[in-house]
Protein backbone atom coordinates (compact mmCIF):
# COMPACT_ATOMS: atom_id res chain seq x y z
CA UNK A 1 0.00 0.00 0.00
CA UNK A 2 1.31 3.44 -0.91
CA UNK A 3 0.77 6.39 1.39
CA UNK A 4 1.00 9.85 -0.09
CA UNK A 5 3.47 12.18 1.62
CA UNK A 6 1.74 14.48 4.09
CA UNK A 7 -1.37 12.34 4.59
CA UNK A 8 -0.07 10.09 7.36
CA UNK A 9 -1.44 10.30 10.89
CA UNK A 10 -0.13 13.35 12.66
CA UNK A 11 0.77 15.30 9.52
CA UNK A 12 -0.18 18.94 9.62
CA UNK A 13 -0.79 21.27 12.51
CA UNK A 14 -2.34 20.01 15.69
CA UNK A 15 -6.13 20.09 15.20
CA UNK A 16 -8.04 22.69 17.18
CA UNK A 17 -6.50 25.07 19.67
CA UNK A 18 -3.22 23.96 21.19
CA UNK A 19 -3.46 23.01 24.85
CA UNK A 20 -1.52 25.78 26.63
CA UNK A 21 0.06 23.23 28.99
CA UNK A 22 1.73 21.58 25.98
CA UNK A 23 3.59 24.72 24.89
CA UNK A 24 4.23 25.85 28.48
CA UNK A 25 5.96 22.57 29.25
CA UNK A 26 8.11 22.96 26.12
CA UNK A 27 9.22 26.52 26.98
CA UNK A 28 9.82 25.59 30.63
CA UNK A 29 12.18 22.80 29.56
CA UNK A 30 9.96 20.19 31.22
CA UNK A 31 8.83 16.88 29.75
CA UNK A 32 6.19 17.39 27.07
CA UNK A 33 3.36 14.86 27.30
CA UNK A 34 2.28 12.81 24.28
CA UNK A 35 -0.30 14.68 22.21
CA UNK A 36 -2.25 11.44 21.65
CA UNK A 37 -2.45 10.78 25.37
CA UNK A 38 -0.67 7.42 25.51
CA UNK A 39 1.22 8.45 28.65
CA UNK A 40 4.60 8.79 26.95
CA UNK A 41 6.59 11.92 26.45
CA UNK A 42 7.14 13.80 23.21
CA UNK A 43 10.47 15.10 21.95
CA UNK A 44 11.25 17.68 19.29
CA UNK A 45 12.50 15.99 16.12
CA UNK A 46 12.46 19.01 13.77
CA UNK A 47 12.50 22.79 14.17
CA UNK A 48 11.60 25.12 11.34
CA UNK A 49 10.37 28.62 10.57
CA UNK A 50 7.34 29.51 8.47
CA UNK A 51 7.51 32.38 5.94
CA UNK A 52 5.52 34.66 8.26
CA UNK A 53 8.00 34.24 11.17
CA UNK A 54 6.15 31.63 13.20
CA UNK A 55 8.00 28.67 14.60
CA UNK A 56 7.30 25.14 13.41
CA UNK A 57 7.96 22.23 15.75
CA UNK A 58 7.59 18.54 15.01
CA UNK A 59 7.15 16.40 18.10
CA UNK A 60 7.37 12.60 18.23
CA UNK A 61 6.21 10.49 21.14
CA UNK A 62 8.86 8.14 22.47
CA UNK A 63 6.25 5.49 23.34
CA UNK A 64 3.73 5.40 20.49
CA UNK A 65 5.89 7.10 17.80
CA UNK A 66 3.07 9.42 16.71
CA UNK A 67 4.21 12.73 15.27
CA UNK A 68 2.50 16.09 15.33
CA UNK A 69 3.35 19.49 13.87
CA UNK A 70 2.89 22.44 16.20
CA UNK A 71 2.91 26.00 14.91
CA UNK A 72 4.33 28.42 17.47
CA UNK A 73 2.94 31.98 17.29
CA UNK A 74 5.28 34.61 15.88
CA UNK A 75 7.09 37.04 18.13
CA UNK A 76 5.00 39.79 19.67
CA UNK A 77 6.04 43.43 19.42
CA UNK A 78 7.05 43.36 23.09
CA UNK A 79 9.32 40.35 22.55
CA UNK A 80 10.97 41.97 19.53
CA UNK A 81 11.52 45.17 21.54
CA UNK A 82 13.06 43.18 24.42
CA UNK A 83 15.54 41.58 22.00
CA UNK A 84 16.40 44.97 20.48
CA UNK A 85 16.93 46.52 23.91
CA UNK A 86 19.26 43.69 24.89
CA UNK A 87 21.32 44.23 21.74
CA UNK A 88 21.41 48.03 22.19
CA UNK A 89 22.59 47.60 25.78
CA UNK A 90 25.49 45.51 24.52
CA UNK A 91 24.06 42.25 25.81
CA UNK A 92 23.39 39.00 24.10
CA UNK A 93 20.12 38.39 22.29
CA UNK A 94 18.29 35.47 23.90
CA UNK A 95 14.85 34.06 23.22
CA UNK A 96 12.47 35.71 25.72
CA UNK A 97 10.14 32.69 25.68
CA UNK A 98 12.40 29.97 27.06
CA UNK A 99 12.95 29.53 30.80
CA UNK A 100 16.60 28.64 30.24
CA UNK A 101 19.06 30.85 28.38
CA UNK A 102 18.66 30.22 24.64
CA UNK A 103 20.81 32.50 22.42
CA UNK A 104 19.33 33.67 19.12
CA UNK A 105 21.25 33.03 15.91
CA UNK A 106 21.45 35.31 12.86
CA UNK A 107 19.53 34.34 9.76
CA UNK A 108 20.00 37.01 7.14
CA UNK A 109 19.01 40.31 8.76
CA UNK A 110 16.85 38.56 11.35
CA UNK A 111 17.50 36.56 14.49
CA UNK A 112 15.98 33.12 14.98
CA UNK A 113 15.58 30.90 18.02
CA UNK A 114 17.18 27.52 17.27
CA UNK A 115 14.85 25.69 19.68
CA UNK A 116 11.41 27.06 18.71
CA UNK A 117 12.08 28.51 15.24
CA UNK A 118 10.50 31.91 15.96
CA UNK A 119 11.96 34.80 13.96
CA UNK A 120 12.87 38.06 15.75
CA UNK A 121 13.68 41.29 13.98
CA UNK A 122 17.11 42.76 14.55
Amino acid sequence: MVTRFGTEVGAGPMPGPVDPRFIQAFYAGAQVPCHVGCGGRAEVVRVGTTPDGCGELWFECGSCAQRVRLEVPKASDEEVQAVRRALEDGGEAVCPRHARRTPLYPRGRQLVCPECGVLFGA
